[in-house]
């Protein structure tokens, strides 16, 4: 594990106000949980360690998901109540966007 919980947190909030700046809350984080080796939560299909933010979405009483790599501590896609999962880039500012798919 190369990031502790609470400098995850950290990365959350900014991806999250970054992604949706004008509807997040620091409140909308229900909880984040690490995975070992978690094959599932990774685009490439590799074996890699995960943290996974857990979000409350308000409107439709869900949760949604941001997971986040423990190697490089950057997003690897982002996960809706709908099951549409997207994925996330890096903009030159440092600010995060969904990537487009078209």
């Amino acid at each position: 594990m190369k990031y502790a919980k609470e400098e995850i947190l950290v990365k959350a909030i900014k991806i999250l106000k970054s992604l949706n700046p004008d509807f997040f809350k620091e409140s909308d984080i229900e909880r984040i949980s690490f995975s070992d080796k978690d094959v599932e939560k990774s685009i490439s299909g590799e074996n890699i360690d995960t943290w996974t933010v857990i979000i409350k979405e308000s409107i439709f009483d869900a949760s949604e998901f941001l997971v986040i790599s423990d190697e490089t501590g950057e997003p690897l896609y982002y996960q809706n109540f709908n099951m549409i999962i997207s994925e996330i880039e890096k903009k030159n500012e440092g600010d995060y966007k969904i990537k487009d798919l078209y």
